[in-house]
């Protein structure tokens, strides 16, 4: 399998793509596998992976053989492809890159483009009852934008990713109600003002029916496996995709009830809010741009603990002085971490940023050792998050689990 892993890798030399026309005739050249189910699609800022995977357990919890095709991976790059939570198989996955690789190298396909080709086939193959489709980047030229879903979802509309998506909420906006559909019920999580207008604006120019989750009530007694305030946003943004798609694939409150409560189980999500038990206890989340770290901060408050100790690391194209200010009020101790890879920001940036805006920070000589100070700052009863970045989370968790 490393062979087939390492030459999806070997694509992003290609970079990022943006537009459908290698897409198309990719999965033109493998079937059209994407015709062969129905989906539902999800984009947004923050919120779309909960979504995706909350939205995924409930029609599982129903009974169905659901597809989930999520990004970025956080260990694994199975877990991007999974049925009922249960990632590809190895021999699948091989079996796929190798079949398919031709028309890849053919069309010189990037890393994304091959990666949804090889889930589409894989969900085809397998003859799912639907998938939940999460976008990679924005919407409208998103690779996953293939497709024509039974309802579309855009659950949060932030600053994020400008230089592809543009500077401003209604330009970004735009980006994600691409994937919106003539016809196609459209769902609108938490979003308000001018980015609500403009995706309202969209829908009705498609003639696409459009619902506010706000709408929408999670059934009484439910108890959310995710855990934070946030998430029953996210919840009731999922239990809005399902309904909007049960005249053909009933859903009932029995199956929203238990697929929310084991949302992990059933969809395989990582790194949400994950709390472990120990000493100490030690809290994963990806949050990786201001807005997310805003809700983290908001969440750590609720927690009232009394020592905090936060190891970010995070990539040189984000906003780490807008997500270093959103951890003021937590008042943590910061241990700076530099993540593997080109893309991540250097430990003595972080520290330069913490001391300017009064964050106690200490510096790191690589991951293992952020983790290994913080374990040793947080003490038995303290708290020791891990946040910042996907890439932060994919390399603390292997380290976690070997320790355990």
């Amino acid at each position: 399998m490393d062979q087939s892993i390492a030459y999806l890798y070997s694509l992003q030399k290609f970079g990022m793509k943006f537009g459908l026309r290698n897409i198309r005739a990719l999965l033109s050249a493998a079937g059209d596998p994407q015709k062969k189910f129905p989906s539902i699609h999800i984009a947004g800022t923050n919120g779309k992976g909960s979504t995706s995977s909350m939205t995924a357990a409930i029609l599982t919890a129903a009974g169905y053989s659901v597809g989930l095709y999520t990004s970025p991976h956080l260990v694994s790059f199975r877990e991007r492809i999974r049925i009922n939570g249960t990632m590809i198989p190895q021999k699948e996955l091989v079996r796929l890159v190798r079949l398919l690789k031709p028309e890849i190298d053919a069309r010189q396909a990037t890393f994304f483009e091959a990666a949804t080709a090889v889930a589409f086939r894989y969900f085809a193959e397998q003859q799912v009852d639907i998938a939940v489709i999460e976008t990679g980047l924005g919407g409208r030229l998103d690779s996953t934008n293939i497709i024509t879903p039974l309802v579309s979802v855009i659950t949060t509309i932030a600053k994020d990713h400008q230089e592809q998506l543009g500077d401003t909420l209604t330009a970004i906006a735009e980006e994600k109600g691409g994937i919106i559909k003539r016809h196609v019920p459209v769902v609108a999580g938490w979003i308000g003002g001018a980015p609500l207008r403009t995706l309202n604006d969209i829908a009705q120019l498609r003639h696409a029916p459009f619902h506010s989750a706000k709408n929408f009530n999670i059934p009484r007694g439910t108890v959310l496996d995710l855990y934070g305030e946030f998430q029953e946003r996210n919840a009731r943004t999922a239990v809005a995709a399902v309904t909007l798609i049960s005249h053909s694939m009933p859903v009932g409150d029995a199956a929203i009830r238990n697929g929310l409560a084991n949302t992990t189980r059933l969809s395989g999500i990582r790194g949400r809010f994950e709390l472990r038990k120990g000493k100490p206890d030690i809290l994963i989340d990806v949050a990786h741009n201001p807005e997310g770290m805003l809700t983290l901060s908001d969440e750590l408050m609720r927690l009232k603990r009394k020592k905090i100790v936060i190891v970010f690391g995070v990539m040189k194209d984000k906003d780490y002085h807008s997500m270093l200010n959103a951890l003021i009020p937590v008042r943590p101790l910061v241990i700076a971490a530099q993540p593997q890879g080109e893309r991540a920001l250097p430990v003595q940036d972080v520290v330069v940023e913490c001391r300017r805006i009064g964050l106690t920070v200490t510096a790191s000589k690589d991951v293992p050792d952020a983790v290994r100070i913080g374990r040793t700052r947080a003490g038995k009863t303290g708290l020791l998050v891990i946040a910042g970045s996907n890439f932060l989370a994919g390399e603390v968790l292997p380290l976690l689990e070997n320790k355990s």
